[in-house]
């Protein structure tokens, strides 16, 4: 099983850590001698730290295996939620922790845990951070983990489109436009969820089955999610109509209490999602596939390293390690 394969025996080794950049990432151009400065600043605390860049679409995955097989104590991220989604299929179930150089177009997993984005100040948290053991949504049918989030619906459907019509250079833009362009288009559809087994059936316009809290950056519909609780957060937003689609995403981006009318929230193990027609969905940002497909958590899969102090209420343990005393890099 998916969340079973990366299991490794035995400690991360001390002091060792590799940072995989992404030359195609929003800040990559600005950022790179920031990053060899980076290594630099690694090795002048003594831990033995390299530099590897992406070439091929599965090179992230490919370093990180390789890391994981060495045993590095931390592989660095310098890129952006993409990039993270990558690395994090082979970080899970091992003790190699994950770190962010945030450089992407949204960087969202930086922005839920308080990442600076100036490169200089978040690589302080490579030496002074906290490790927390974190869970990860899993996709069975696509055999994918999301640290973020899924999107099935409206959200997808955005997602495929700046794919497909090449946009993602636009950065933010690119999705607002593509948004604006297919919200009052895009029609609600019937559903039947099973939600630890247990069946409902509704209209929605999109449904969000969060890990983490916040979506896109700006919007939160799983405001209540922990990311290591052993739970999944599932969003329902119920058919408005197309003049009144605008006002439920102003409520949501305000995070005004009016959003509880618009909505369904509960908490689940595993959530199925039966439609009729096959509906896109995204998980972290990345275009994934179409329903019919399940949902599950695996719990305290991934170690992460975060700012010490972190937004009130994302994690529900303390933290496993601190990097100011573990400074040799073992967990």
């Amino acid at each position: 099983m998916q969340q079973e394969r990366n299991s490794t025996p035995g400690k991360a080794s001390a002091r060792y850590a590799i940072i995989i950049a992404n030359p195609e990432s929003h800040r990559f151009a600005t950022g790179i001698e920031e990053l060899h400065e980076t290594v630099q600043f690694l090795q002048q605390h003594g831990w033995q730290a390299e530099l590897r860049l992406t070439q091929a679409a599965d090179d992230a995955r490919r370093f990180t295996r390789e890391a994981v097989e060495q045993k590095a104590a931390m592989v660095v991220v310098a890129g952006g939620d993409g990039t993270i989604h990558a690395v994090i299929q082979e970080l899970a179930g091992t003790e190699t922790a994950l770190a962010v150089l945030p450089a992407g177009t949204f960087n969202v997993w930086a922005k839920e845990t308080g990442i600076p984005l100036d490169i200089a100040q978040a690589r302080d948290l490579l030496l002074n951070g906290k490790v927390q053991r974190i869970d990860l949504g899993y996709v069975q049918k696509y055999d994918q983990y999301f640290l973020l989030m899924a999107g099935i619906g409206f959200g997808g459907e955005v997602t495929h489109e700046v794919k497909k019509d090449s946009l993602k250079w636009l950065g933010i833009p690119g999705y607002i436009l593509t948004g604006l362009r297919l919200s009052l288009g895009f029609e609600s559809f019937p559903v039947e969820l099973l939600i630890d087994g247990k069946a409902e059936k509704t209209r929605t316009l999109q449904i969000v089955v969060g890990n983490t809290r916040l979506y896109g950056r700006l919007l939160q519909f799983t405001w209540r999610a922990r990311c290591d609780d052993g739970l999944l957060d599932v969003c329902v937003v119920r058919r408005p109509g197309r003049l009144r689609r605008l006002v439920v995403m102003w409520d949501f981006l305000w995070q005004l209490p009016r959003r509880r009318k618009w909505i369904t929230y509960t908490t689940c193990k595993t959530v199925e999602v039966r439609t009729r027609r096959p509906i896109a969905f995204q998980i972290d940002g990345e275009p994934i596939g179409h329903t019919p497909a399940t949902f599950t958590i695996a719990p305290a899969v991934l170690n992460v390293i975060v700012p010490q102090e972190s937004p009130e209420g994302l994690f529900s343990h303390p933290p496993i390690a601190e990097m100011r005393t573990q400074n040799a890099g073992v967990y």
